[in-house]
């Protein structure tokens, strides 16, 4: 990557929530924004910088001809790549769980960071390094047995992560985990259509006395700061901004 070459920034699921918050927050830092997700985002990509992508991430081929119809990549490489796609099911009791929940669960989740991984680290390590910064989940901990699925899809994940950390280490890659906690996103409030002001978020942390719940704004300044973490910079950790014990 030379001088003055534009800084290309990957994020997936950037239709809504944390990873069109995640875009965001790249835009204003002066990057060109790649977008990854199924349904695509119309308002983002009316912004200068921001280029769309629609592709279904669990198929290894679309995220390649996605990522190689990126004008300038080829050439400049990628400095940072955000594996935010993701999918939660609803709880089940554990006794209850189908497989193929599970499965599907995992496919979605692991399947979409592993194909994105594949095709982008060819082009970070053509930009002289990079980062690899994971949404992770407090989840994958286990202590929500209802929540089985979701969890040990989370969990694969930050073993993809700390495997990147080892993989790439000699490639000025570097490959973090960030487990946001609670965000006001549809996925967490039902219903959810339009972002949750910080007057309304304090309130609900104090009426409810909630695992602090987060705007997807602050949650994407966090991400982006990690991911300019330096080619040297602490590789294969777990940020963790949930109360809950790692």
């Amino acid at each position: 990557m030379t001088q003055g070459s534009p800084r290309i920034a990957v994020v997936s699921g950037t239709s809504s929530g944390i990873g069109a918050a995640v875009a965001e927050a790249f835009l204003e830092r002066g990057y060109t924004v790649v977008g990854l997700s199924r349904r695509g985002n119309p308002g983002l990509a009316e912004r200068g910088g921001y280029i769309d992508r629609n592709a279904d991430l669990r198929d290894a081929t679309a995220v390649d001809q996605a990522i190689a119809s990126v004008p300038g990549a080829a050439e400049h490489g990628v400095k940072a790549v955000v594996l935010n796609a993701g999918y939660s099911p609803d709880p089940v009791d554990l006794p209850k769980l189908p497989w193929e929940t599970v499965a599907d669960t995992y496919t979605t989740n692991v399947a979409t960071a592993l194909n994105l991984v594949q095709a982008t680290c060819h082009l970070l390590k053509q930009a002289g390094g990079g980062s690899l910064t994971f949404v992770g989940a407090s989840l994958a901990n286990g202590y929500r047995p209802e929540r089985f699925a979701y969890a040990a899809s989370k969990a694969a994940m930050t073993t993809l992560m700390r495997a990147c950390s080892v993989e790439f280490a000699g490639d000025g890659i570097v490959s973090n985990e960030v487990r946001p906690g609670p965000v006001a996103t549809a996925m967490t409030m039902a219903g959810l259509d339009s972002a949750v002001n910080e007057q309304v978020l304090r309130a609900i942390n104090k009426g409810f006395d909630t695992d602090w719940l987060k705007s997807p704004r602050t949650v994407a300044e966090w991400i982006a700061t990690i991911a300019e973490f330096p080619s040297n910079g602490p590789t294969g950790q777990v940020f963790n901004y949930s109360r809950k014990v790692l």
